[in-house]
């Protein structure tokens, strides 16, 4: 009997190490893919295009609309990039706004920073060297999904500069302990941590996954064409090694001592702000947008039936028709970004 079950333990950790062998070479396939495929120089080296130096970085951005309209920054979510907001920043810049969309490290064609730091503090930090950069005196400022830490951050920071705040479906996690990030283990081992981002996030074919997740109407927003914009990034160099510094101290980093993280410097902040959110939101649901409403003192709260949690993309009419209403109800700015009377 005793052998019996010798032989079956052999038999079973037999099994275990070769699926553990089948997933290693599963995911050393993925990162040779990437170390293949990442090529493309980040910074101005790189992808053609319009750059900004701030916080010591090569920024790319994109910008639509007139140079003296009155100014709007955009920023976007987790793998994400300047690009993806093509679909209410054009809307936007042709209604006279002046609207600009910096790719915030590690994602999109800006450099990277050695430190591997994505902190919300050290994120803001970029926002509002951007900013500087960029000449805007004040502006307002708008943030989405995970990118919504940096930019709550960015505004309770340097709050005169803000004349209005908009937060699409942000991921602020108010008041939460931090986690510990899955697999933590795994990615204290330089290599097999990029070998894991190789495989999921920074991989090509789970760019479409990923966003059908995210929306509510698959087949109208996931399109090919709609992928293959969020996917042209993953050939800048040193992506997988980027976003998995992100994944450690961003997505999974503990933002307690920031400013966005304690709820009564929300009840501080005495500027406008519009939250929209997708009433289908399964990934921040509604009841998270309610809550910061509640904390914001000048808020107002705009939900859209059939939305889930990208509605610049789900429903780009609306949601540009919402952000225009809201900025034309602010005082007027000069070219610059300063505010004068109305």
């Amino acid at each position: 009997m005793k052998s019996i079950g010798i032989r079956i333990a052999k038999i079973l950790a037999g099994i275990a190490g070769a699926v553990i062998g089948i997933a290693l070479l599963v995911f050393a396939g993925f990162y040779a893919a990437s170390l293949w495929r990442e090529s493309l120089p980040p910074g101005r080296n790189g992808e053609p295009g319009q750059y900004l130096q701030a916080d010591g970085l090569d920024l790319h951005y994109k910008q639509w609309g007139p140079q003296s309209g009155p100014a709007i920054l955009l920023i976007p979510g987790a793998m994400a990039w300047s690009e993806t907001w093509a679909p209410i920043a054009e809307r936007l810049g042709n209604d006279g706004f002046r609207v600009i969309a910096p790719d915030l490290p590690p994602f999109g064609y800006s450099e990277r920073p050695s430190s591997g730091d994505y902190s919300r503090q050290a994120q803001a930090r970029r926002i509002l060297a951007f900013a500087d950069a960029a000449g805007l005196k004040q502006f307002v400022l708008l943030g989405h999904s995970f990118g919504g830490g940096a930019t709550v951050e960015a505004a309770l920071t340097q709050p005169d500069r803000i004349s209005g705040l908009v937060l699409l479906d942000v991921a602020l996690g108010l008041g939460r302990p931090p986690a510990e990030p899955p697999l933590a283990l795994l990615f204290s081992a330089p290599g097999l941590r990029e070998a894991i981002i190789a495989a999921t996030f920074t991989n090509p074919l789970m760019i479409g996954k990923g966003l059908r997740d995210f929306v509510a109407d698959d087949d109208a927003v996931a399109t090919p064409e709609r992928i293959a914009v969020y996917s042209r990034p993953l050939d800048v160099k040193g992506t997988s090694h980027a976003i998995a510094d992100w994944f450690v101290t961003g997505l999974f980093g503990n933002e307690e001592n920031s400013r966005a993280f304690k709820a009564e410097n929300y009840r501080g902040f005495e500027k406008p702000a519009l939250l929209i959110w997708g009433k289908e939101d399964s990934v921040t649901p509604l009841a998270q947008g309610e809550e910061i409403a509640s904390l914001l003192p000048k808020a107002q709260l705009s939900v859209l039936d059939g939305v889930n949690h990208i509605p610049q993309i789900e429903a780009p009419e609306k949601t540009a028709s919402l952000i225009a209403a809201f900025m034309t109800s602010l005082p007027v700015t000069d070219t610059n970004g300063a505010a004068s009377n109305p």
